[in-house]
């Protein structure tokens, strides 16, 4: 009995396996390029952000670059140069000094003699006044003195309060009488770094920090110190601190840019956490990894489809040759019988006429 082939059922997957082993290599250019790609994206954000920030503390430093300078013209002020011990002249200062304070936004003027000493503030009626102090040490005064516009930024010795100083020479007939000083607040613009989604830090000529939006990244080194360094920082105070305690960032945990600010010596750092270049990648590579898996489910599909045609071909081809060989073998068989019969027929008819022949003889 010829028994009717059946359709086989053989699965694919290991050809299914093979196709992905070929493409899952594709994945990898394909994390390069995603994150090369947001990498760059968040550095063209950020160096907008920072040329922003850095604009804005410029802008503020610019308000008062000038304004020791012309201070230091007022008849008000020479007086005091003139003397110092008359109290209406001093009183007349204070004041005068006080009103510009209030009016530009300055957090203190005052007044040093050719010594240092502070003659007249516009805190004097504070009790934390800079009158009678003595600020010899800075650099602004040193810078002044030597016919300069001194610049300096450090933590107040007297308030223990941060500020950016603009020291200016007073003159009189070529020679300095004495030093107009502006020191202006920039918490404010510390304040507006810290509602950013990024870090800002600002580090001054010894690497460190001086404005920052992480308040415990303050007055942290970023760097080691020289030892000609921390002799100047003792000797002008600008921390509250001698021994800056090192901040330690690491590299691979964000993404650092860097702007320069030639004119205070500074530089600008923002720092974007790597983890947002790491989030969008995942993402990238998610959505890839699931686009590779919907093509090798159609590619298995359609290999699949096209197995089971060819599957169906064959079985086809298989029982058309069966049926044919039947046929074939049918046909063979009705040929045999047929001759047979033919053969049968033939005989009797032989025996019939020899019986015939017989039955003649006998009559």
């Amino acid at each position: 009995m010829t028994m009717t082939p059946s359709l086989p059922r053989r699965p694919r997957w290991r050809s299914l396996a093979l196709l992905a082993l070929c493409l899952a290599p594709l994945l990898w250019p394909l994390n390069r390029l995603a994150e090369h790609y947001y990498q760059d994206e968040l550095a063209s954000q950020n160096r907008q952000t920072l040329d922003l920030y850095v604009a804005n503390l410029l802008g503020t430093l610019h308000r008062y670059e000038a304004l020791p300078q012309i201070l230091g013209d007022l008849p008000t002020i020479r007086d005091v140069l003139a003397d110092p011990l008359r109290l209406e002249f001093l009183t007349n200062a204070n004041r005068r000094l006080k009103d510009i304070s209030s009016q530009t936004g300055a957090e203190v003027i005052y007044l040093m003699d050719a010594k240092g000493n502070t003659l007249a503030a516009s805190n004097w009626d504070k009790k934390d006044s800079f009158i009678g102090r003595n600020f010899a040490f800075r650099p602004y005064f040193s810078d002044a003195t030597a016919g300069r516009l001194g610049r300096f930024f450090g933590q107040g010795t007297t308030s223990a309060k941060r500020g950016y100083f603009f020291g200016a020479p007073v003159w009189d007939n070529g020679a300095v009488i004495g030093v107009l000083v502006v020191k202006v607040d920039l918490d404010h613009t510390e304040t507006l770094w810290g509602k950013s989604p990024e870090q800002l830090l600002l580090t001054d000529n010894n690497g460190v920090v001086v404005l920052t939006s992480r308040p415990e990244w303050r007055f942290r080194a970023t760097r080691p110190l020289s030892d000609e360094e921390r002799q100047a920082i003792t000797a002008i105070q600008p921390y509250p601190t001698q021994e800056p305690k090192p901040l330690n960032l690491s590299r691979q945990a964000w993404l650092v840019q860097t702007r320069a600010i030639p004119e205070t010596g500074w530089e600008v750092n923002i720092l974007a956490p790597r983890v947002l270049v790491d989030r969008s990648v995942s993402t990238v590579m998610a959505v890839g990894g699931a686009t590779l898996l919907v093509v090798m489910l159609l590619v298995g599909l359609v290999m699949q489809r096209r197995r089971h045609y060819m599957d169906r071909i064959d079985f086809e081809a298989r029982a058309r040759h069966d049926s044919e060989k039947r046929v074939v073998e049918r046909t063979a068989d009705l040929e045999g019988l047929n001759r047979r019969l033919k053969t049968e027929v033939l005989e009797r008819e032989q025996a019939q006429q020899e019986a015939a022949r017989a039955q003649d003889e006998l009559v």
